[in-house]
């Protein structure tokens, strides 16, 4: 009898154990397969600010989520100042949202097997991509781990756990903004369209929810009493410019369907399927009410990231909706159709679309822009600071020479290190300052002209401005450094007037300006 109690405890416990495995370590090898400078250190910056003490929106100008650094910082802080710890925290995510898919599959239904298959694909193609922590996919993360909690909610028709559900939705949009916003208006849709189906529930859901919408206004004062985030720089610097970087895309960006349909051609076949499934519950809907809006939960879900992926700059990384639309489609037909075949066509589309995404965005490195890349050329990151042990060093920079690069960083951070005056550093190489143990007093996150902080034209400009002088004359810097070459322009030659600084090439990738505290900008 005890025999047989520790083997069926083994068989509910081994695709947890296998799911966490996979998910944690294909996410834990990509990570450290080359990089994008700027977008893949800008974190690890971060979280070492944070670890050192210092506060985002106060001491540094952030326009994407805080949570992450504070993220980054506790690891840091439990595993060290390293690429490893850095890894260590998106794979963590990558293995919660991996767990997050068999658990909620399992208990709509479906069998051990599939929903472990399902979760194993979720987890090739979820953080993998980018490998590094990374704001959209956090983001995304959370947004995903309410609508899972809406869906069990709902289903089961347990609304204890909306309360839970603001919180997330908090997580998310601390995190980035988008598409955390555009999940929230679905997830306002989707109780407004649940309380018109079930409308004896509206007084129970009401309630979770405004209970919940409590729990999460002190979680968002609590945030800012211990982080010590000035409200006003939060709102200024995340809400109103950020708000206004978003309102120049949608005015210049137009979302056509048949793009849509052709850039997510395997997401879209999924949504259709799910359209098809939705039409016939409806014709039978008190029968099937309960899987029409469990249908349409992750309709709304996969619609959302479709819209943010269009709107966003970056790389695709929604591919991973393919195996978690599929595991739903599947889901339902095993449930009411019993059409073995279809079931088993969609199957083969769902393995054919994650195997190639795998191999263009995994072993390419598409994400981080190094599709046409020679990877076997990378170096081991070592040689540059063993903080960056394992690491294989090749960037979309120097795709042919690489160690032409590290042999160039090293000389740039012999430079800084040697330099006695009060500095600040501007770099896409953003582990430099925590290589070096310094503070590197850049007045930004990201250094993205006019996307990560105002140029002269956008009305933020001057408030700017005063935040850029203000870390300079507080901190009584006398020299900026920025990595750049001959033809880039200089991110303080876009803020200060000239008279400001004296400039001089101190490096074929570097540029020395020397301040000038008589020029009308400093005074």
């Amino acid at each position: 009898m005890q025999q047989k109690k520790l083997i069926n405890h083994f068989n509910n416990l081994y695709p947890y154990i296998l799911i966490s495995l996979i998910a944690f370590f294909i996410n834990y090898y990509y990570g450290f397969v080359g990089l994008m400078p700027m977008d893949n250190t800008v974190l690890y910056n971060g979280g070492y600010r944070v670890l050192k003490g210092f506060t985002p929106f106060n001491d540094y100008w952030l326009v994407t989520g805080p949570i992450l650094d504070y993220l980054t910082a506790f690891f840091f802080y439990i595993f060290g100042i390293s690429w490893k710890s850095f890894i260590i925290h998106s794979s963590s995510f990558n293995l919660i949202l991996s767990l997050g898919v068999y658990y909620l599959l399992i208990k709509l239904g479906l069998n051990k097997f599939f929903s472990m298959f399902y979760a194993i694909l979720v987890a090739i193609l979820f953080y993998p991509v980018v490998g590094t922590p990374f704001v959209d996919h956090h983001s995304t993360f959370f947004l995903i781990l309410a609508y899972f909690y809406f869906a069990y909610s709902c289903y089961y028709q347990n609304y204890k756990y909306f309360r839970i559900i603001p919180v997330i939705f908090c997580l998310a949009f601390l995190a980035k903004q988008t598409p955390s916003v555009y999940g929230l208006f679905g997830m306002l849709f989707l109780i407004s369209a649940y309380c018109i189906i079930y409308k004896n529930k509206f007084k129970e859901i009401f309630l979770n929810f405004a209970l919940g919408t409590l729990i999460a206004i002190a979680f968002i004062i609590l945030f800012f009493f211990l982080t010590g985030i000035n409200i006003k720089n939060f709102f200024d610097q995340y809400i109103f410019f950020a708000s206004s970087i978003g309102q120049y895309r949608f005015s210049n960006y137009q979302l056509g369907l048949i793009d849509v349909l052709v850039k997510f051609k395997y997401i879209n076949i999924f949504n259709l399927s799910l359209i098809f499934l939705m039409f016939f519950y409806y014709k039978k809907f008190e029968k099937y009410k309960n899987d029409f809006f469990l249908i349409l939960v992750f309709l709304t879900l996969s619609l959302i990231l479709i819209f943010h992926q269009f709107y966003t700059l970056n790389q695709n990384f929604i591919f991973f909706l393919i195996p978690l639309l599929c595991s739903i489609v599947h889901l339902n037909l095993e449930k009411n159709f019993k059409k073995k075949n279809i079931t088993i066509l969609l199957i083969l589309i769902c393995i054919f679309a994650v195997g190639k995404y795998h191999f263009r965005f995994n072993e390419h490195r598409k994400f981080n822009e190094l599709e046409k890349v020679n990877l076997n050329l990378a170096l081991n990151s070592e040689k540059i600071s063993k903080d960056l042990k394992g690491l294989k060093w090749i960037t979309y920079k120097f795709p042919e020479d690489p160690k032409k690069e590290i042999k160039a960083i090293k000389e740039i951070m012999n430079i800084i290190s040697k330099e006695k005056q009060k500095k600040m550093l501007i770099t896409d190489y953003q582990f430099i300052a925590p290589s070096l143990r310094i503070y590197d007093n850049s007045p930004n996150q990201w250094h993205h002209p006019g996307v990560s902080f105002p140029l002269s034209n956008n009305k933020f400009f001057d408030e700017y401005k005063k935040f850029f002088v203000d870390i300079i004359l507080r901190n009584e810097l006398k020299v900026i450094y920025e990595t750049v070459n001959d033809k880039e322009n200089i991110i303080t030659g876009l803020i200060l007037d000239e008279s400001c600084f004296n400039r001089t090439r101190v490096h074929e990738m570097m540029a020395k300006l020397e301040l000038s505290q008589n020029c009308k900008d400093l005074n």
